[in-house]
């Protein structure tokens, strides 16, 4: 039989990822039991059995709901979440009906777990299969990591995250202090409950024998909500009318747990994820592959790669990249037809694999996803090829005249200015709208909106390219780069760019202030052939930590210590 990913190989591996309905199917299992445990807590909040606060509850719900969340990113997490949710349901809960609807969720999470798990062997069954001996090929150019802008906004929120988490300690201990202190203060009255409840689930009490200078009639939020007429009796703090609960239903802060533990649930899966791109491209650049499955790729619009089949256009996967073009414009680029490669690693859904050519390894940003069945490529649709800068470019003319090094390309002096003042500005409108006692997690919102405003006003300043007779300097809000003259491979232009082609293959774009970009380009040629050549295999680029990025760093820390100590404080 043919080797490689035919199109009947294709659409058997395709058919065996696993299915998508059963997860809208345990969503609505998952909604079905926590509504029949909710209903069916009918127990009467007492002195004896009093309603809260339940701080085991509150932990173990970030288990249950992080088994509903996840159950489409990360289904094995689901399934232990669920798994070890139902455990402790069974163990802390008196509910009967909650201890049966529970187990029944957390097996329906497994079962599905076990079916991802027997799809995906079947699919790595089909690579192996259709696997061949690969060529001895000479070890590729080993490429760094370039984390692109969806990981960095990863690390941002995991990062946002973990202070959620460390401000909720915070919290948690004012708020029982407070309570505390008003405890302490504090004396129970009997009341008559005058109204059904408001908008807002409250209800006004008439108090029968309150405390000196006390409002006669109060607002008390109900858990078991009493019928208008009864007596009931509340807890009050004389020196503030606020505090006031049921003596039944005392005050219940352990809701901080669940967004501290929430929180950094997802910051460790966050974290997670950033640490397994490293480590398993690492893995894969690092393994002696000797095996791969023949498959055709395309490039569509710079997000990822599309794999086909060997003898047809049927959509294979997408395998997740991050492009080499550093400093380049986002434009549409597409190829005029599949390149024929290999795939290495673990061939499934949801598998990391990369992408094995004589040029090297193409490494991948995430796990391979299955297109869904019948997927068809529409190759007339292709037409240039982002990773071939020769398809979408041309040569420097014979003749051109050449600018004199050295040439900066950065903005002008006023963008510079104002980006300088809306970095300044979004620090200070940042901090004066994190003062109002009342921002709560909506300062969240605040401090990203800010940095994201203060990151535009520093790029405006700090981004800056200077092409001298030795080399090129690069500057972004967070780095500081540069690269010699020996290391560029070629030199080509587009409409309005010199692009300059390193020998780790990516692609320096600079579009002079003044326009001449083929001025620029022919300078960058002359200055190439006067200057000594580097090895191939040298790793031209070096970086350093640029100040903006302090600044910046520092502007964030100013922005989310506002947040938390005019929260908390």
């Amino acid at each position: 039989m043919t080797t490689g990913f035919t199109d009947e190989r294709v659409r058997a591996w395709v058919a065996a990822a696993p299915l998508r309905w059963p997860r809208w199917v345990l969503a609505g299992l998952w909604v079905a039991a926590f509504v029949v445990s909710s209903m069916s807590d009918t127990a009467p909040c007492t002195t004896d059995s009093p309603c809260g606060p339940e701080p085991d509850f509150s932990v173990a719900l970030v288990l249950c709901l992080g088994a509903l969340a996840l159950l489409w990113w990360r289904p094995f997490v689901a399934a232990a979440c669920a798994v070890v949710f139902a455990v402790l349901d069974l163990a802390f809960d008196d509910v009967v009906t909650a201890r049966v609807a529970w187990p029944v969720v957390a097996l329906a999470f497994v079962a599905y777990a076990v079916h991802v798990r027997s799809r995906t062997q079947r699919q790595r069954d089909i690579a192996r299969a259709a696997s061949v001996v690969l060529p001895p090929w000479p070890p590729g150019l080993q490429r760094p990591l370039r984390t692109d802008r969806p990981h960095r906004l990863m690390a941002l929120a995991a990062m946002v995250l973990v202070l959620v988490a460390t401000g909720s300690v915070f919290g948690y201990e004012r708020a029982t202090g407070l309570d505390a202190e008003h405890s302490a203060r504090s004396r129970v009255v009997e009341g008559v409950v005058l109204s059904h409840e408001d908008d807002e689930g409250y209800q006004r009490v008439q108090l029968t024998d309150r405390p000196e200078g006390f409002p006669a009639v109060v607002d008390v939020l109900f858990l078991d909500v009493p019928d208008v007429g009864a007596d009931v009796a509340v807890q009050v703090d004389p020196q503030d009318p606020s505090w006031t609960h049921a003596i039944a239903e005392p005050p219940d802060r352990t809701w901080w747990f669940t967004l501290g533990l929430g929180a950094l649930l997802v910051a460790g899966l966050l974290g997670e994820r950033l640490l397994s791109v490293r480590v398993r491209r690492r893995h894969l650049e690092g393994s002696a592959h000797e095996v791969g499955v023949p498959v055709r790729v395309f490039t569509d619009d710079l997000d990822f790669v599309g794999i086909v089949a060997t003898d047809s256009t049927r959509g294979l996967a997408e395998f997740p990249v991050d492009e080499n073009l550093r400093l380049a414009r986002a434009e549409d680029r597409r190829v005029t037809a599949p390149v024929e490669t290999y795939l290495v690693g673990d061939v499934r859904h949801g598998g990391w694999a990369a992408l094995a050519s004589p040029t090297g390894l193409r490494l991948p940003m995430g796990a391979i996803s299955a297109l869904p069945e019948g997927t068809e490529v529409d190759l007339d649709s292709f037409d240039r090829d982002p990773e071939d800068v020769r398809d979408w470019s041309e040569e420097v003319p014979m003749g051109t005249i050449p600018v004199p090094l050295p040439v900066t390309v950065e903005a002008p002096l006023w963008r510079r200015l104002a980006g300088a003042l809306v970095a300044v500005v979004a620090v200070a409108v940042g901090t004066w709208l994190l003062r109002d006692d009342e921002v709560g997690f909506s300062g969240i919102g605040v401090v990203v909106g800010t940095g994201s405003a203060m990151h535009w006003g520093l790029d405006q300043l700090a981004h800056r390219i200077r092409v001298t007779r030795d080399g090129f300097e690069m500057s972004t809000v967070f780095h500081r780069m540069s690269s010699p003259m020996g290391a560029v491979r070629e030199v080509r232009h587009d409409g309005e760019a010199a692009l300059v082609v390193f020998d780790d293959e990516s692609v320096l774009d600079i579009t002079p202030g003044d326009g001449d970009h083929r001025g620029l380009a022919a300078a960058i040629e002359h200055a190439v052939a006067s200057a000594p050549r580097l090895s191939r295999n040298a790793v031209p680029t070096g970086g350093e930590l640029a100040w903006t990025a302090v600044a910046f760093g520092l502007g964030v820390v100013v922005l989310a210590g506002s947040w938390l100590v005019h929260w908390l404080g």
